[in-house]
């Protein structure tokens, strides 16, 4: 029974990995859930939560008392057999406890990976029940670690007959008639530079001096449009992807490979259809003019990013006075845009030499080129021009269009964070109104600090998820007042539509589109937003997966770490040079009695007082890997 009902409220109950739980209410405040404090609520679920405190500046404390409405999320988990019964390891996010396997059972598999079904928790003192829907794979097998992440997440898989169908009748387009209607840039000195690997290019660009010391800076998007018709069972089916997901060297494309890699891909040496925007730009890196059109463009060379950072490097080599034209350029506007308060997050991701068994030999953080910066400046600028231009000239239209928001922080998120900059030692002032360049000031103030990746983690986690929407509003992180994505339409579903958009803005919009769009367009965006999110948590599982097979056959050795969370129950530590994160228990903790600080997020020695806090760096040696629980171990060590 609930007791003095006026003062709880309800929300949506979300777990973390390491066990404890947010939820957030229907009044768009956070409430933190301690592990001994959600009740029998799974992931998701709909909750009634009782405040235990409000204190002033933290995020406020509370616990399940009522559980209003049971989540539909498909819960997977690990098979294990007890001594009289089976068990399910849930996967995570999950309430931290384990689920009793209901029904008869003759064929199962121990460690095996299952979906369940007619998942029940009565009461909170005993384990919740489910039945076995089907088995998915087994973690013991690294061939599977794909196969697993896309059942979990439901990626799509192969395509299906009547979209392999449709895409083999698509001819490549008479150029002699499109040529009547578009920038006929086929002579003009235009390139690519995108990963080693890549197999699709859907931007290329260019640039050349003009009067008046101005530059014209050209980005030519494949177009796609052209080829995926509105309607069509290939413009539905890349919808319901929504966008190309990445395991590893895994892709999960958005488009058939006839179209992804060969009739859209602005492959050199190729004539292929285009959407180009050209910007003319001033001596202070603002644009000053620029044109939207339809174009065909053939181009010069295939870059990989290393390829063309070495020309820059050696200052010699082909194409090089335009490359280093474009170098200048793109530190100008990262500079200004910088200036501006822009954010820029260059956190390092894991990258992986898999082995022929599906084991890494090694994991290395990326690395940020140069080359990488140019492309990603000249995007950034395309998509900012294209969201301004509709936004801001054509805002009387009655189309709608697609755009790429981002909201500020919430003052809750906004205090955490200043909170751990003290208690690591950084005395950041918190400003009454908090603005991009306040963050980006934080962000250049503890560069080449031990714990710069981690400040930058939790100041990203801080931030909220940009989603696309129809209302044009700004992008926070950016600093942008207009943003939208333009620039890759062979991967992202939403830039496709922008295309169409685009379109319809340069010729005649007529009624029929304006009430079509009106209608459907809010609704692209919550599902390709919805989408995103779902293909980012596989991306990650997928990285954790592979990670936790690297460090398998590392016990015994001893690494520098950096502390990234502190529990009652232990420390997080992360291995800088692997990206790597791990536990180390209390437990194991001899030298003292460690009592856990809520208020300075710390674990203090009762006896020595010694303290483990957010950001010190420590040595660990790696204890204990489990790959059925996903789980490191280390051993503290001075």
């Amino acid at each position: 029974r609930v007791q003095n009902p006026k003062e709880n409220i309800s929300g949506i109950i979300s777990y973390t990995t390491k066990g404890f739980a947010f939820v957030a209410t229907d009044e768009g405040e956070e409430v933190f859930i301690g592990t001994y404090n959600t009740a029998n609520a799974f992931h998701k679920d709909k909750v009634l939560v009782e405040k235990l405190s409000k204190q002033k500046g933290k995020t406020p404390e509370g616990r399940v008392v009522q559980i209003l409405e049971r989540s539909k999320k498909t819960v997977y988990g690990i098979l294990k057999k007890q001594k009289h019964h089976w068990e399910i390891l849930p996967e995570t996010p999950f309430a931290p406890v384990n689920i009793m396997l209901d029904g008869e059972h003759e064929t199962l598999h121990d460690g095996r990976i299952v979906e369940l079904k007619n998942l029940k928790w009565r009461d909170p003192d005993y384990l919740p029940t489910a039945e076995i829907k089907q088995e998915i794979g087994s973690p013991s097998n690294p061939a599977d670690d794909f196969k697993i992440v896309q059942k979990m997440f439901n990626l799509p898989e192969e395509f299906p007959d009547i979209i392999q169908h449709e895409t083999q009748n698509i001819q490549f387009p008479n150029i002699s008639k499109e040529i009547t209607s578009r920038y006929d840039l086929r002579e003009e000195e235009i390139f690519t530079i995108d990963p080693d690997t890549a197999k699709d290019f859907d931007d290329a660009i260019s640039l050349q001096k003009i009067e008046n010391d101005q530059l014209l800076l050209g980005v030519h998007i494949a177009d796609v449009s052209y080829f995926v018709l509105p309607g069509s069972h290939l413009d539905r089916e890349a919808l319901s992807r929504s966008m190309s997901s990445y395991l590893g060297d895994n892709v999960i494309p958005m488009l058939p490979e006839k179209l992804s890699n060969d009739l859209c891909s602005l492959k050199p040496n190729t004539t292929r259809l285009a959407f180009s925007i050209m910007m003319k730009i001033d001596s202070d890196g603002v644009v000053t003019d620029y044109q939207i059109k339809e174009s065909i463009i053939r181009s010069k060379k295939r870059f990989a990013y290393s390829d063309a950072q070495k020309i820059l490097d050696d200052k010699d080599g082909e194409f090089y006075d335009t490359l280093k034209q474009m170098d200048d350029l793109a530190k100008l506007l990262f500079k200004k845009r910088s200036n501006e308060g822009s954010i820029n997050f260059d956190l390092p991701e894991p990258v992986f030499e898999i082995g022929e068994d599906g084991i890494p030999k090694n994991v290395t953080p990326s690395e940020r080129l140069d080359t990488h910066k140019l492309v990603e400046e000249f995007m950034l600028l395309a998509n900012r021009t294209i969201a301004e231009h509709i936004a801001l000239k054509l805002k009387n239209s009655d189309l709608p269009f697609l755009y790429r928001i981002h909201e500020k922080p919430s003052d809750i998120k906004i205090e955490g964070l200043y909170e751990v900059l003290k208690n690591l030692g950084l005395h950041f002032e918190k400003p009454e109104k908090f603005r991009p360049l306040h963050l980006q000031q934080i962000l250049n103030e503890i560069q080449n600090k031990p714990f710069t990746t981690f400040v930058e983690q939790i100041s990203l986690r801080s931030m909220s998820k940009a989603i696309y929407s129809i209302d044009a509003l700004s992008h926070f992180g950016l600093a942008f007042k207009h943003y939208t994505h333009f620039t890759s339409p062979i991967r992202r579903y939403p830039d496709l539509i922008v295309h169409r958009l685009l379109k319809l803005y340069i010729k005649n919009i007529d009624n029929d589109d304006i009430k079509f769009y009106s209608k459907n367009l809010p609704k692209v965006a919550k599902l390709c937003s919805e989408n995103e999110i779902n293909i980012i948590k596989a991306e990650r599982e997928y990285i954790k997966m592979k990670q936790i097979r690297f460090m398998a056959n590392k016990i015994g050795e001893w690494y520098k770490g950096v502390i990234t969370g502190v529990m009652e129950f232990g420390f997080f530590v992360e291995i800088s040079d692997f990206l790597i994160e791990g536990l180390v228990p209390v437990r194991t903790l001899e030298d003292d009695y460690y009592i856990y600080d809520q208020v300075q997020h710390c674990l203090k020695g009762r006896k020595y007082n010694r303290i483990f806090r957010l950001g010190d760096r420590v040595n660990v040696k790696v204890q204990e890997v489990s790959i059925q629980n996903k789980r490191i171990d280390f051993i503290w060590g001075e």
